[in-house]
């Protein structure tokens, strides 16, 4: 329940909060590029992947090393009416993930924080930041159902143990109520037969007795030398 709660706040946190989008420098394949950047707590490879199709929207996305991205000849008509060159790099710095976007609009000049279309270039990080946040929270969520579901699963299982165990216990106790019954039977019989010896025993002794008589009397009868 608290990761579940956790993880509705945050997904209401990602879908508050803006993105702080600074203007700068990044060197991208050993040339430095003026732009603007700005950086988000998801996973790199998360990023890069979503990045890249906010990219296509401009154009053919041509994919460098180290996470960088270029359009050549973009087509951005909230910027400029004639095409643009985007250069761009996706990489982590102290933990996040940092996007960095550069917009040059020929004879070197860049889209900054100074320049007209500052804003709808800010724009663009935020409006990208608010829906890789949002891929993030279903991320997020879909963690907390794997975690529900794993715990289900092991309740299921736990539960089948104990229904199995019961089970056993059942057979276990008609045996044993089996074997008191055998046992009973077992023991009415040796009570009987104790019962029958103690009567063989008395009519046994008044054999030997009546035999013993008789020895007697026999040897009476034999002429004495």
């Amino acid at each position: 329940m608290k990761k579940l709660l956790l993880a509705a706040m945050l997904l209401t946190g990602f879908q508050s909060v803006e993105a702080q989008v600074f203007s700068g420098t990044q060197e991208i394949e050993k040339a430095n590029k003026e732009g603007i950047y700005t950086s988000v707590a998801v996973d790199e490879k998360y990023v890069k992947q979503a990045w890249q199709v906010e990219l296509a929207k401009y154009g053919k996305v041509e994919s460098g090393r180290s996470g960088v991205y270029r359009v050549n000849n973009a087509t951005m008509p909230t910027i400029s009416g004639d095409p643009v060159m985007l250069a761009s790099k996706v990489s982590s710095e102290k933990g996040r993930t940092k996007i960095f976007l550069s917009v040059g609009m020929g004879e070197e000049v860049y889209v900054g924080g100074t320049h007209p279309k500052y804003a709808a270039a800010e724009k663009i990080l935020n409006d990208f930041v608010e829906v890789i946040n949002l891929q993030e929270g279903v991320r997020s969520e879909e963690k907390v159902m794997e975690d529900v579901v794993d715990k289900q699963k092991k309740t299921i299982k736990t539960g089948d143990k104990l229904v199995r165990a019961i089970e056993d216990n059942k057979r276990e106790k008609e045996k044993l109520l089996k074997k008191i019954e055998e046992n009973k039977a077992e023991l009415e019989k040796l009570l009987t037969d104790v019962e029958q010896n103690k009567k063989d025993q008395i009519s046994m002794g008044e054999n030997v007795n009546g035999q013993t008589k008789k020895v007697e009397e026999a040897k009476a009868k034999v002429p004495k030398q």
